[in-house]
């Protein structure tokens, strides 16, 4: 079991959410649902290539009415969607991924949308029980950022009960697809609204998010069989190590048009996390897709990570 603690700066959270994904990508699924195997938008994993989604494309299926319709998510700015993304793409902002919401000691401005927010959101795209969903994003330039608004929203569906096998994660975002395909500027038809709710989905995977609590007691070592892993960077020089002004709190300034953030009162790690840079996880050679499940497995094992233990990613 994979689970994330939300730390307190939006831009690195989504680095976690990221490995955690990746994480996720290649676990079962929980949900029992009676839609969960879709009969025409099947694939052996929740990654797929830019080919496989063009092939829906060119059926009608995305944007379609059909029960596999799919809707292919651009998780990004207005401006990089304008800019270029996959045919018939909706635009979904990433600042509409994140909720301020207090839980623990303070408001934090990274935390998963309620309810009522996430209804809304499925709603806007048309989105319901029948619906294969596919996350993209990027600038289409390459880059491991890139992902990271992309997997958070892969993340956050899966944490609101939507089975694993309604989620795809296009290979290479919009990186991939731009070498394969090139990208568009003409924006999607607005999706007709639909009534869905969460509350339809059997089972809140609350079980994939940790708690401050949970967190601490980790720390403390008073749960068993658990490991912590800290995949802001590896290297000396960097927040995890401690090293001062390199981690950014909540609060950001501007000195003309220059963003200045605060910084928190204690830097560095929890206590016995492991460390491990998320860029490692991808192909810079190869459109920046995931590297292949045998790297992978060696990249997580080096960290200790082997799937017999709870892993808290933070």
């Amino acid at each position: 079991m994979t689970r994330i603690f939300a730390p307190q700066k939006r831009l690195p959270l989504i680095r976690y959410l990221l490995v955690l994904s990746v994480l996720a990508l290649a676990a079962g699924s929980c949900t029992t649902n009676d839609y969960q195997t879709p009969a025409t938008t099947s694939t052996p994993t929740a990654l797929i290539t830019p080919e496989t989604l063009k092939s829906w494309i060119d059926a009608g299926k995305v944007n379609g009415t059909g029960y596999d319709r799919v809707v292919v998510l651009d998780v990004n700015s207005l401006a990089n969607y304008s800019a270029g993304h996959v045919p018939g793409a909706q635009f979904l902002d990433s600042v509409d991924i994140y909720q301020n919401r207090r839980e623990g000691p303070a408001t934090d401005v990274n935390m998963v949308l309620d309810g009522t927010r996430m209804n809304t959101l499925v709603r806007k795209y048309g989105i319901d029980g029948k619906t294969t969903i596919v996350f993209t994003g990027g600038t289409g330039t390459g880059s491991a950022s890139n992902y990271l608004a992309v997997t958070r929203a892969y993340w956050m569906f899966r944490y609101w009960g939507f089975a694993k096998e309604r989620l795809k994660l296009l290979d290479g975002i919009n990186t991939s697809w731009k070498a394969a395909y090139g990208l568009v500027t003409v924006a999607a038809p607005a999706a007709a609204p639909s009534t869905f709710s969460v509350t339809s989905n059997r089972v809140l995977r609350a079980d994939l998010r940790a708690s401050l609590a949970e967190m601490i007691s980790a720390a403390d070592g008073y749960k068993p069989n658990t490991l912590t892993v800290d995949f802001r960077s590896g290297e000396a020089d960097n927040s995890y190590a401690g090293q001062r002004g390199k981690t950014g709190g909540i609060f950001t300034s501007f000195t003309g048009t220059t963003s200045v953030s605060d910084f928190v009162v204690f830097e560095g790690h929890i206590r016995g996390a492991r460390a491990m840079n998320y860029v490692d996880l991808f192909d810079s050679a190869n459109n920046f897709r995931l590297k292949s499940t045998a790297d992978l497995i060696t990249l997580l094992a080096a960290v200790g990570i082997n799937g017999s233990q709870t892993t808290l990613v933070h």
